[in-house]
C-alpha cells in the first residue's frame, strides 16, 4: 500500500470521525521527556491512584487524571499527596500555549527519557486545543542551531492531531515514543532519533476485558502505528510499523509485548502479502522463499516491571527488557537486554522524597536473553535495509546503537518546595567489537566510531513555578579510545526555560 494512500485514508477517517462521534472526550497526551512527571505517575500507580500500564509513553492524560479526583487521601504518605498535587497541576486545560528555549555547548551523548536538547540552541512554541467533539490538535514548531550533526533547521517535531473514537484515539503527526521500562535507555523505541511522520491507533484508558477468558489480563493498553522514514537512505521511503500490547494482571506488575517491522520502500515489495508475511514471520515467512523476496526486518521485545513495598513508605521497582533481532521458528533469539531497579520513598513528613536507581543495558546480541555466544553487529542492522534502524542518522532504539554496554547509577531528591536535584553516573563501553564499517554495508556500530570507554557524570537542578519552570545542568565526560589509544575530556552546561499559558 502506497504511503500517500495510507495518509489520505487517515485524513478521511479523522475528518469523518469528528462529525460522527460528537460524544467523544478529547484526550491529549503526556509527552516523552518529563522525568518528574514520570516519577510522580509511578508513585501514584504504586498506590493504585493511577491504574493500568504506565511504561508506554506518551501516556494519555485521560488515564492519568482518571483517579486523581479521589477524596480518600487521608491515609496516604505526604510525598504521595505531593505527587498527586503536582500531577493535577500539569493536567492541560482546553487551550494551552507553551514556549521553551534551551541552550547548551554540547548535546548529550546519552539520550535518556528526560533527554536534553538536540542542538546548541533550541527554541520552540506550541499550541494545543481540545474540542468537545473529541479532537485534539497539538501544533509545535521550533528552530535548532548546530545539532549533533552540525545542522541548523526549523521543525514541527512534537506536533500531532488526534480524534477520540470511544476509548480509542486515531492520531497522526510527529510523535516521540518511549516503549518499555527503562529510564536511561529503551531498546526498541526511544526519543534518541527525531520523531518520524506517522499515523496510528491507541487505547485511551486501559480498562480490563469484561470477557471471562481475558479478564485475567487486568487493565490493558494498545498502540499501533505506521511511520515513514526519510528519502536519503539506502532504501528510500522505508516504512516502520510498530505495535505494543501492555497489561497489568496484578497490581503493580506490568507486562509489555512490542514488535517493529521495517519494510516496503522504493523498489521493494509492499503488497498485502508482504505485510501478511511480515506480521506472521514464522519460519520461512521471515526469509526469502520460493523466489520471493524477504518481507523485511523484524524486531520483537518483551518487558516486565514489578513494584512492591519495603517498609512503610519505601518502594522497590524491578524491571527488565529483552529485544530480539530475529525469530527461530516461533521463539525469538539474538537478544539485547536491559535490567534495573529504582528504590524510592519518603524523607520526613513534609512531602519530600528521594529516589535511587541502577540500570544496565547491553546491545551486543546473545542467542538467549542473558546467556549464549555474542554476535556483534547484529541488532539494529539488516542485510537489506542497510541504513539500519536509524532515522536521519540517529538511532531509533538505544541512543548508543549496537555493540554497547552501559551502566547507570542515579540519585534524585525532590523537596516540599518543588526543587528537584538529580545526579547520574554513566559507564559505557561503546562499539565493543572495535570494528568499523561503511554505512552501505550491513554490520557494526556506524554511529559511534572508534570503540571507546566513556565515564560521564551529570548533575541537574530543576524548579517549577505556577506557570513556568527552569532546569540547569552540568555534564562531564572522560573518554578513552582503544584504536588509536588516546583520551579526551568534555565539559558542558545546559539551561532550559519553559513558560505555559492556558485556560
Amino acid at each position: 500500500m502506497n504511503i500517500k494512500n495510507i495518509f489520505l485514508l487517515y485524513l478521511i477517517s479523522i475528518t469523518t470521525a469528528t462529525f460522527v462521534n460528537p460524544a467523544a472526550q478529547a484526550s491529549s497526551w503526556a509527552a516523552v521527556g518529563d522525568m518528574r512527571l514520570r516519577n510522580d505517575v509511578e508513585i501514584l500507580a504504586r498506590y493504585n491512584i493511577i491504574t493500568g500500564p504506565v511504561n508506554i509513553w506518551p501516556l494519555s492524560w485521560e488515564q492519568i487524571s482518571d483517579g486523581l479526583e479521589t477524596e480518600n487521601i487521608t491515609g496516604l504518605p505526604a510525598f504521595v499527596k505531593a505527587a498527586l498535587y503536582r500531577v493535577k497541576a500539569k493536567i492541560p486545560p482546553q487551550y494551552k500555549i507553551s514556549a521553551r528555549i534551551r541552550l547548551t555547548n554540547q548535546p548529550d551523548l546519552i539520550r535518556s527519557f528526560n533527554a536534553a536538547g538536540r542542538a546548541d540552541l533550541e527554541a520552540s512554541l506550541s499550541f494545543e486545543v481540545k474540542t468537545k467533539s473529541g479532537l485534539t490538535a497539538h501544533i509545535e514548531g521550533g528552530y535548532r542551531k548546530n545539532d549533533g550533526q552540525g545542522k541548523n533547521y526549523a521543525h514541527l517535531d512534537g506536533s500531532y492531531i488526534s480524534q477520540a473514537l470511544g476509548n480509542w484515539s486515531l492520531y497522526g503527526g510527529l510523535v516521540d515514543r518511549w516503549w518499555g521500562t527503562g529510564r536511561t535507555s529503551s531498546l526498541l523505541l526511544s526519543n534518541s532519533a527525531r520523531p518520524m511522520p506517522s499515523i496510528g491507533l491507541r487505547r485511551i484508558k486501559p480498562e480490563a476485558f469484561e470477557n471471562k477468558w481475558f479478564n485475567w489480563m487486568g487493565p490493558w493498553s494498545w498502540d499501533m502505528f505506521v511511520a515513514k522514514m526519510e528519502k536519503d537512505r539506502f532504501i528510500p521511503n522505508t516504512l516502520i510499523a510498530g505495535m505494543r500490547l501492555s497489561f497489568e494482571p496484578i497490581n503493580n506488575f506490568e507486562v509489555g509485548f512490542s514488535r517493529i517491522l521495517q519494510l516496503c520502500g522504493d523498489n521493494r515489495p509492499c503488497s498485502f502479502k508482504t505485510w501478511t508475511h511480515a506480521l506472521i514471520s514464522v519460519g520461512e515467512l521471515d526469509n526469502s522463499y520460493n523466489g520471493e523476496p524477504e518481507p523485511g526486518n523484524q524486531l520483537a521485545s518483551i518487558d516486565l516491571a514489578y513494584s512492591f513495598p519495603i517498609g512503610k513508605t519505601t518502594t522497590l521497582k524491578l524491571y527488565a527488557e529483552g529485544t530480539a533481532e530475529d525469530q527461530n521458528v516461533i521463539m525469538p533469539f539474538q537478544f539485547a537486554r536491559l535490567m534495573g531497579f529504582t528504590l524510592y520513598g519518603a524523607h520526613g513528613d513534609q512531602g519530600n522524597h528521594w529516589r535511587a536507581g541502577f540500570e544496565y543495558t547491553d546491545t551486543a546480541n546473545t542467542l538467549a536473553w542473558i546467556v549464549g555466544k555474542r554476535r556483534f553487529g547484529t541488532i539494529y542492522n539488516h542485510h537489506i535495509y542497510r541504513s539500519g534502524y536509524k532515522y536521519k542518522g540517529e538511532p531509533i532504539g538505544h541512543s548508543l546503537f549496537n555493540d554497547t554496554r552501559l551502566f547507570t547509577i542515579s540519585l534524585s531528591y525532590n523537596d516540599s518546595e518543588d526543587w528537584d536535584y538529580n545526579a547520574k553516573y554513566h559507564n559505557a563501553f561503546i562499539n565493543m567489537d572495535g570494528l568499523s564499517s561503511d554505512i552501505k554495508t550491513a554490520g557494526e556500530n556506524v554511529i559511534h566510531k572508534p570503540a571507546k570507554y566513556a565515564n560521564i557524570i551529570e548533575g541537574t537542578i530543576q524548579k517549577s513555578f505556577s506557570n513556568h519552570s527552569f532546569k540547569f545542568g552540568v555534564y562531564y565526560m572522560r573518554s578513552h579510545f582503544i584504536l588509536p589509544i588516546k583520551s579526551e575530556s568534555q565539559f558542558s552546561v545546559e539551561l532550559t526555560w519553559k513558560i505555559n499559558f492556558g485556560s
